[in-house]
């Protein structure tokens, strides 16, 4: 996944915001988009949080021992 392709998940769900975060419960990362969620593998989670280091609009932080984000977009209108 890119951030092109999270920034268009977030349009197509009419997000402001979205959070990518890994739960020990799932033993995965899970992407939430407003009460959308997508299953991400460790490896392609984290490779989008590389990607979203030089976003602006993204927080990283950590959650359970694992890099998480939050990714807030402003509307441009």
């Amino acid at each position: 996944m890119t951030n092109k392709e999270l920034f268009d998940l977030m349009a197509t769900h009419h997000a402001h915001t979205a959070k990518l975060q890994f739960y020990d419960m799932a033993d995965r990362y899970i992407l939430t988009i407003n009460d959308w969620h997508l299953n991400l593998n460790q490896s392609v989670a984290e490779d989008l949080i590389e990607q979203l280091k030089t976003e602006t609009s993204a927080v990283i932080t950590s959650k359970n021992g694992y890099p998480a984000i939050k990714l807030t977009q402003i509307s441009s209108s």
